[in-house]
C-alpha cells in the first residue's frame, strides 16, 4: 500500500527499553491507582497451550512506563483497557497499560460499554466508539473535555466460538481511551492494533505505545506522519468549529487513500455510509440538532449508531453542539436513570442504543432515529440467508424468536417536528444515482454531502454574525459588546434574510424564517455559539 513502511512489528520488542515491569511510575497525580485494576479470577484448572488465552495479564507484577515516556504518551491517549467476559462476574477489567486510576464509576461504564449491548449474537470483530463521563477531570484536562467532563473511548470488540469456554465464546475487547475526540484517526488505530494485540498478546500492546510516544505532539491545523505498527499515518488534526473537509485538506482528491490518509475528527463511514438508506430525512435532522432537541438513533449494531450520533453532531458544524451526546448507551450506563424515564426527555441530547428494550422505553421520545441494515442470524452468529426460509417466506421454526432478532426493523425517522427547510432534491437525486452506478467512491460522496450541510450551516448563521458585528463597539473591543437583543434580530431579518431555502408559509400562516430562529435563539447551541464568537 502506497505509504506503508515495511516494518515487521516483531522488530519493536527488543528495543522497547522505556518498559519496565518491575516497579511502577508515579502517574498524573501522587496515587497510581486506589483499586486493584484486574479483575479477581477464579482458576479452576491450569489451561492447556491449546487453550491458553494469549491477551491475559498473567504476571502479577504490571506492566509499566517511564515517566519521560507517560508524559508523551498522554498527550494523544490516556491508555488502553482490556474488558474480558468472566461467567462469574459478567463484564470485567482485566488491565489498564499503562495503569491509570480509574473510578469505579468509570471502570463500570467502560467495561459494558465495551460489548455490544444486544442479544444478537455475532461472530467476528466489531470497531465502534463510546463517550463516557469522567468522574474528574484528571485525564480530561490535558484534552479539550476539560469543560464538559468526558473521556472517549474507541473499541475493537473481538467475539469467537471456543469449545473450552463454558459460555461457548471467547469475548474479549480491547479499549483505547482519549481525551480527544478524533474518531477518524483511533479507529482506524484500534482497527489496525486489534487484530494484531489478539494475534500476539502484551507486546504488540506495548510495541504500539512506544510507536505513540514517539508521534509530534497533536497541533490544531496540523498534518502530521503518525508510525504506527508498521504503517505511516498521514493524520490531518481538526482545528475547533472549522469543518474538516477534502477541498481544505492537503489529501489530493483524486488519489485519496482513506486508510493512512484521514481526516482525524471524521468517523470511517461518515453521514453518507449510515443515512444514505434515508437521504431525504437528512433535513429534518439538521433542523432538530440545530436546535438541539432530543434524539435517539437506533441501530442494529454499536459501530453503526455510534458512527451515526457523532455524525449528527458534525451536522451543524461550524455551530459547536451545546448538549451531551452519547455515540453508544447501554442499559448499564450511570446515566441510565436519569435520561431514559417515562417524563419528557431531556432537550440537546442524543443517544445510540441497539438494546431492543430501547424500542419500547423512549417510544415517547419526540424524535426517533433508525438506521442500519438488519442481518438476521443464527444463535451461533452465522447469518441466515434467503435458501434457510421456508417457500411461504417465513423463518424456519427457532430462527424468528427473541434470541437472534433485534426487531421489527425499519429504517426512517419519526418526529413530531414539522420541517421549514425544503431538501435539496437535487443532490438526493445524484447521490442516489451514484450509489447505483458505484462511483465516485463513498468517501467522495460523503464528503459532498457533508459540504452541502456546511453551507446550509453557514447561511443560516449569515444574518447572526452580520447582526453580532453591529454590536461591537468601533474600537474594536469585545469585552464591550452591546448586548443581543433578540426581538432586534429578529426584525433584522426582514432586511437581511438569510439565503436558505424554507418551505411556503401559505398552509401555516406562520413565518418558517422567523420560528427556525426564534427556536435557535432559545436554545443551548444559540449560547455556545455567542460564547464562540466572543
Amino acid at each position: 500500500m502506497d505509504g506503508d513502511i515495511r516494518v515487521n512489528p516483531a522488530s519493536h520488542f527488543s528495543n522497547m527499553t522505556g518498559l519496565r515491569r518491575d516497579s511502577l511510575e508515579t502517574d498524573m497525580s501522587d496515587s497510581l491507582y486506589e483499586f486493584p485494576v484486574t479483575r479477581q479470577r477464579t482458576i479452576h484448572s491450569k489451561p492447556s497451550i491449546a487453550t491458553l488465552d494469549i491477551t491475559d495479564n498473567i504476571s502479577e507484577k504490571f506492566l509499566s512506563m517511564e515517566h519521560a515516556d507517560l508524559i508523551k504518551f498522554r498527550k494523544w491517549i490516556v491508555g488502553f483497557c482490556i474488558v474480558n467476559f468472566d461467567l462469574e462476574i459478567g463484564q470485567a477489567l482485566d488491565y489498564a497499560y499503562p495503569p491509570m486510576d480509574l473510578s469505579p464509576s468509570e471502570q463500570k461504564n467502560i467495561c459494558f460499554s465495551a460489548f455490544p449491548d444486544s442479544n444478537v449474537f455475532e461472530v467476528g470483530d466489531k470497531i465502534f466508539n463510546i463517550r463516557i463521563r469522567a468522574s474528574t477531570h484528571k485525564f480530561a484536562a490535558s484534552g479539550p473535555t476539560t469543560d464538559a467532563g468526558f473521556l472517549y473511548g474507541y473499541v475493537f470488540f473481538r467475539q469467537k466460538k471456543d469449545a473450552s469456554i463454558r459460555r461457548g465464546y471467547f469475548q474479549k475487547s480491547l479499549v483505547l481511551l482519549s481525551q480527544h475526540p478524533f474518531v477518524g484517526l483511533f479507529s482506524r488505530i484500534v482497527s489496525i492494533l486489534g487484530p494484531d494485540y489478539f494475534d500476539a498478546g502484551q507486546p504488540i500492546l506495548e510495541a504500539a505505545c512506544m510507536n505513540i510516544v514517539h508521534w509530534s505532539e497533536p497541533e490544531e491545523d496540523k498534518v502530521l506522519d503518525l508510525p504506527f505498527l508498521g504503517r505511516l499515518l498521514q493524520v490531518e488534526l481538526p482545528t475547533p468549529f472549522k469543518p474538516q473537509l477534502l477541498e481544505t485538506a492537503p489529501f489530493n482528491m483524486n488519489k485519496l487513500v482513506p486508510e493512512i490518509q484521514i481526516m482525524a475528527s471524521l468517523p470511517v463511514g461518515g453521514l453518507y455510509h449510515h443515512f444514505r438508506d434515508v437521504l431525504k430525512e437528512l433535513w429534518l435532522l439538521w433542523e432538530l440538532m440545530l436546535v438541539a432537541e432530543p434524539i435517539v438513533v437506533i441501530a442494529p449494531d454499536p459501530g453503526v449508531c455510534s458512527e451515526a450520533v457523532v455524525s449528527l453532531v458534525d451536522i451543524i458544524n461550524p455551530i459547536p453542539y451545546c448538549g451531551d451526546y452519547r455515540p453508544y448507551f447501554t442499559i448499564q450506563d450511570a446515566d441510565f436513570k436519569s435520561f431514559v424515564t417515562k417524563n419528557k426527555p431531556l432537550s440537546s441530547l442524543v443517544l445510540g442504543v441497539t438494546n431492543p428494550f430501547f424500542n419500547t422505553a423512549v417510544e415517547h421520545w419526540p424524535n426517533i432515529v433508525r438506521v442500519g441494515r438488519q442481518q438476521l442470524r443464527k444463535p451461533d452468529g452465522t447469518l441466515i440467508t434467503s435458501n434457510m426460509r421456508w417457500k411461504s417466506g417465513k423463518p424456519k421454526p427457532g430462527l424468528g424468536n427473541k434470541s437472534n432478532v433485534l426487531y421489527n426493523f425499519v429504517q426512517g425517522v419519526t418526529s413530531k417536528r414539522k420541517t421549514v427547510i425544503s431538501r435539496d432534491r437535487e443532490l438526493i437525486k445524484m447521490l442516489t444515482e451514484a450509489s447505483v452506478r458505484g462511483y465516485p467512491p463513498d468517501w467522495v460522496l460523503n464528503n459532498i454531502l457533508r459540504r452541502h450541510f456546511v453551507d446550509l450551516t453557514e447561511k443560516f448563521l449569515a444574518p447572526l454574525d452580520r447582526y453580532f458585528n453591529t454590536l461591537i463597539p468601533p474600537c474594536g473591543d469585545k469585552v464591550r459588546l452591546k448586548p443581543f437583543q433578540a426581538d432586534q434580530f429578529l426584525k433584522s431579518l426582514k432586511d437581511h434574510p438569510p439565503l436558505l431555502p424554507f418551505k411556503s408559509s401559505f398552509k401555516t400562516r406562520t413565518d418558517p424564517m422567523k420560528e427556525l430562529y426564534s427556536q435557535f435563539l432559545k436554545c443551548g447551541n444559540f449560547a455556545t455559539w455567542l460564547q464562540q464568537r466572543t
